[in-house]
């Protein structure tokens, strides 16, 4: 039987342990191995199973060592948990090809996820702010 409250709880247990407390590693416990995702904001390599949101966590991390996920609500009904969420960090290392810059960002994200019976993560929809994390990185001073 679904348990849509230990859903919520696990998809919290995602953000507090992985995207702010850094340990990649804990993702092995809470998303399925061949976990889809539909999230057409990063490439392939960082959305194909639970190897690619290791990999892009690890990329995130890298160049925002400060990262936190700030949940602003959550809903959870039936296999579905739905989150929105405010992101900071500021960058460190380079992300996506662009070099630090040392500047700081805070942008929207929403996580719509379905679950297992017995809890794990096993499919992704989601959407952040990718154009204004950009622009207060200073993408655009780059192109100037």
């Amino acid at each position: 039987m679904m348990d849509p409250k230990r859903n919520a709880a696990n998809l919290q247990r995602l953000y507090d342990e992985v995207m702010n407390g850094h340990d990649v590693r804990a993702a092995d416990a809470l998303i399925t191995a061949d976990r889809p995702d539909h999230d057409s904001t990063f490439p392939p390599e960082f959305t194909t199973g639970r190897e690619g949101f290791k990999k892009l966590m690890t990329m995130m991390i890298g160049a925002f060592p400060d990262m936190h996920f700030s949940t602003g609500f959550m809903v959870a009904e039936g296999d579905m948990v739905g989150a929105f969420n405010q992101v900071t960090g500021t960058q460190r290392g380079e992300f996506m090809g662009m070099p630090p810059t040392g500047k700081s960002f805070t942008v929207n994200n929403a996580d719509f996820c379905r679950f297992t019976e017995d809890g794990m993560i096993c499919e992704h929809w989601g959407l952040i702010d990718v154009a204004a994390m950009m622009r207060q990185l200073g993408a655009d001073d780059a192109r100037s």
